[in-house]
């Protein structure tokens, strides 16, 4: 005969608790991983427009995503709104009840908050809706900004958890100040090595970043002066600086300009004085911050004075800015110590006699209500579980609900004594207090009893497939009723309908609905449950079939991706350029690099006058009035060229190279010295723009030293071309910046320099031609690179820019230099005429600017 070892039923009743614990662990597993995999598809789209309007209702355009995620928004004009950006998922994180928050965080122009609302939320439809019920609550954020103190927000009652994770996770997401819309460029640390050069990483930011160094030794901190100082204008445009700071967070050990819209020749000046940014050097930050710069001593760059002024305003106002606040260290809070003397009272009646004593157990269920009703109760449920599957347990927010939560399943597997049920949910509580109204009860038939009981495991089996297509698993349970005073329709009625059918039939929830309590005896091995049954294999098909599930519906198991924006850059003609693509599926990146690099190669082999062996250089070259064959590029831009040199009366004039060099600008070698009368008539005996014709790809010179310069059209028409050869590739959507000369195919916002301004690009180019890019000193004073064609001097007016829109880049191109040279003046009559889209910027002599623009600019 056989004896059994004595040991077996504890060897399998320990397998069995293992299994079941792998079961809900595999299941809890599959959730998060559905959640990550879907959380990234359900974003790719960004914000939309319409999400937009809802915080800027005069949004008409938005561009593509920047600093971390956020997004420049603009109104129909091309005004600057601010900016708008998503907390998710950089705050997946900071969970409050049972999931983290998806904000809608929208800035102004100044830096400042102009409204947040929930986009989405992992926490319970009663919590989230408590605090959309609370207006003061996401108001009382309006008008912060991030550089300042957090705001005191209250807590909104009820959900207390919910709210104040949203209020953490506006504060960790704008940490470091809001997206500076001038200076949008991330610090490098190529850039960081100028100021520390033992830096090998950077870390934190985005306006404050960490130092250190290969050995991880900390070496010191990298503060952006943007966005505080994109405020600050010197002569033209505000200047970002780089400040460096000492390992202790207050000495400065250095400063370093970044980008600036200020004249080059002024910051130049600045980054030259050996004096000026050393004199900040091993101040701290509070110092600076409060300094006085006459009283100091610091009156600026000789030269560069309202530059340098900014540039030590933009600094101090920087150092003014407090650092985002640390979080404050973790407490439990009231209702966690509840929590915790729930748990132990409950332990203390499951473990005891005492549960035997009447009065005690009423008094007991009664202090479980009012805990409830008062908290919103920290009750376990299918949507709670589910949410902390997908988001993980929030253990600073709640750690009371996590204590009841983990104590729930720990105690029945370990014990087997249903401790939850019995001793803590109110709802059970509920139901037997009903059950004592009357005596008269409804007897269940054996078999419809049989098959009722089943009703929670046909709940708990559905649940996953639930969560997978996005349903709330909320509207399964009564719980959420608990939270009355934002009660949902779907779970008060079940909590209403079970109240009522307890009167009659004791425990009528508890036994016949509730998925939870299924959950929580399949823990529990206690009775017929000490061995795997029947509730086993039905867990294990659930669990295989969840498993199935999330692979197959995950993003990418139909081998589509979400396309990136892709960005393409070089350098061409003297200048760079970049292509923006929005739609990047089925792009070669390297490819179309190569092609267009390839076309801008060709295109200075054709064009150019800076490359002696050019065709144009050739053509120059050829001192000679017979006709020439050239190619049929350079014939269409001589023969738009004689358009716009007609339309504006030769103020645009191709042949003005010589008397360009003459002054001392274009291809090398280049004078210094002004030029005298004698040698300018003897250029202009040579110049005129109808001393140049084309008949089909023939070109004639009627002066055989008349020559070319189709500068002011190059970089016009090389945007032109790569259009083209975009459009044959497929691409639908994308911007060209060749030298600042720009077109869009699409929508696209944009900006223009001096004054900084924004406009909307719908298939459409903009051309930028400004005096203030080029100049030189001469005789004592700045003389411009733009010369007037008819005197063959440098033009001397108050016009410093004009831009110019039209669906052809090189005509854009074109007409931009010939009003620059009319000025606004006469150039206002003549691009009216000609329905021109023109915008002209003065200036007077104390740096004041005025903008006025043509009727078809204000229609575009």
């Amino acid at each position: 005969m056989i004896r059994r070892s004595p040991d077996l039923p504890a060897v399998r009743l320990w397998m069995l608790r293992l299994w079941r614990a792998a079961a809900l662990t595999g299941l809890a597993l599959l959730a998060g991983w559905q959640a990550r995999r879907m959380e990234p598809a359900a974003r790719s789209a960004g914000v939309t427009l319409a999400e937009a309007r809802s915080l800027f209702p005069s949004a008409a355009a938005l561009a593509p995503a920047e600093w971390r995620g956020s997004q420049a928004v603009y109104a129909a004009d091309g005004s600057p709104l601010g900016s708008i950006l998503r907390t998710a998922p950089e705050t997946d994180t900071i969970t409050g009840y049972s999931g983290p928050h998806d904000l809608l965080v929208g800035l102004n122009t100044a830096g400042c908050i102009e409204g947040v609302r929930v986009l989405r939320s992992g926490d319970t439809p009663e919590h989230i809706a408590m605090v959309m019920q609370d207006p003061s609550f996401l108001d009382s954020f309006r008008g912060w900004n991030p550089g300042s103190a957090f705001p005191r927000a209250a807590a909104v009652s009820g959900a207390t958890l919910t709210s104040a994770s949203m209020a953490e996770a506006l504060r960790s997401r704008l940490s470091g100040g809001p997206p500076s819309l001038r200076f949008p460029d991330e610090v490098s640390l190529d850039e960081v090595r100028h100021l520390f050069p033992e830096a090998a990483k950077l870390t934190g930011g985005p306006s404050r970043l960490t130092v250190t160094g290969s050995d991880g030794k900390l070496l010191g901190f990298a503060l952006r002066s943007a966005p505080a100082s994109d405020s600050v204008s010197g002569y033209r445009g505000p200047t970002e600086s780089l400040i460096a700071l000492e390992a202790d967070g207050r000495t400065i050990a250095g400063i370093r300009l970044r980008k600036s819209y200020d004249t080059e020749s002024y910051v130049q000046q600045i980054r030259d004085d050996t004096w000026y940014l050393q004199s900040f050097k091993g101040r701290t930050a509070a110092e600076t911050s409060a300094m006085n710069f006459a009283a100091e001593g610091i009156e600026g760059v000789s030269g560069a004075t309202r530059t340098s002024w900014a540039v030590a305003e933009g600094i101090k106002r920087r150092l003014s800015f407090p650092e985002a606040p640390e979080s404050a260290p973790w407490r439990p809070a009231a209702r966690d110590w509840m929590a915790a003397g729930l748990v132990t009272g409950a332990l203390i009646l499951a473990f005891t006699r005492l549960r035997g004593i009447k009065w005690l157990r009423i008094t007991w269920q009664a202090l479980l209500m009012i805990w409830a009703l008062w908290t919103g109760g920290d009750l376990i449920s299918l949507a709670l579980l589910a949410g902390w599957a997908q988001h993980g347990i929030p253990w600073a927010a709640a750690p009371g609900a996590a204590l009841i939560a983990g104590t729930a399943f720990f105690i029945p597997w370990a014990t087997r004594r249903q401790l939850y049920c019995h001793q803590i949910c109110p709802h059970g509580a509920a139901q037997q207090w009903l059950g004592r109204l009357t005596k008269r009860k409804i007897g269940i038939p054996g078999g419809l009893d049989r098959i009722l009981r089943g009703t929670p495991w046909l709940l708990l089996c559905a649940s996953p497939f639930l969560l997978l297509i996005g349903c709330s698993l909320a509207h399964l349970e009564p719980f959420d009723a608990w939270v009355w005073r934002a009660a949902a329709l779907v779970p008060a009625a079940i909590a209403a309908a079970g109240l009522l059918v307890s009167i009659f039939i004791p425990q009528a929830y508890c036994r016949y609905a509730c998925p939870t309590g299924a959950l929580l005896a399949f823990v529990r091995t206690s009775g017929a449950q000490d061995r795997f049954g029947r509730r086993d294999w039905a867990f294990a098909a659930l669990l295989a079939a969840a498993g199935t599930g999330v692979a197959l519906s995950s993003p990418g198991m139909n081998g589509t991706a979400v396309p990136d924006k892709l960005v393409l850059k070089g350098t061409a003609m003297g200048t760079g350029w970049e292509v923006t693509v929005r739609d990047a599926a089925g792009i070669d990146p390297a490819g179309l690099q190569g092609s267009i690099s390839d076309l801008l190669e060709n295109i200075e082999n054709d064009l150019s006058n800076w490359r002696p062996q050019s065709a144009l250089s050739r053509s120059n070259a050829a001192r000679t009035t017979a006709a020439q064959s050239v190619s049929p590029r350079l014939a269409n831009l001589v023969r738009t060229a004689a358009g716009i040199s007609a339309a504006t009366g030769g103020a645009f004039d191709i042949t003005s190279g010589p008397l360009v060099r003459l002054w001392g600008f274009g291809p090398p070698p280049r004078t210094d010295t002004v030029p005298g009368d004698g040698d300018i008539a003897a250029a202009l005996a040579h110049t005129g723009w109808q001393k140049v014709s084309v008949e089909g790809d023939t070109l004639r010179k009627t002066d055989p030293l008349t020559e070319i310069d189709l500068t002011a059209l190059t970089e016009g028409a090389a945007a032109g071309e790569i259009a083209s050869l975009l459009k044959a590739r497929g691409v639908k959507e994308f911007l060209i910046n060749m030298g600042g000369e720009l077109l869009a195919q699409g929508v696209w916002p944009v900006a223009i320099e001096n004054p900084m301004r924004s406009v909307l690009l719908h298939d459409t180019a903009l051309a930028t031609s400004g005096t203030y890019r080029q100049k030189r000193n001469a005789d004592g004073k700045q003389i411009s690179h733009f010369i007037n064609p008819a005197t063959g001097r440098p033009v001397n007016h108050r016009t410093v820019s004009v831009s110019v829109r039209h669906p052809d880049c090189t005509q854009a191109d074109g007409w931009a230099t010939a009003l620059n040279v009319m000025g606004r003046e006469d150039g206002f009559t003549v691009a009216e005429q000609w329905e021109i889209a023109a915008e002209f910027v003065e200036e007077d002599g104390s740096g004041h600017q005025t903008v006025t623009a043509t009727k078809h600019w204000m229609e575009h």
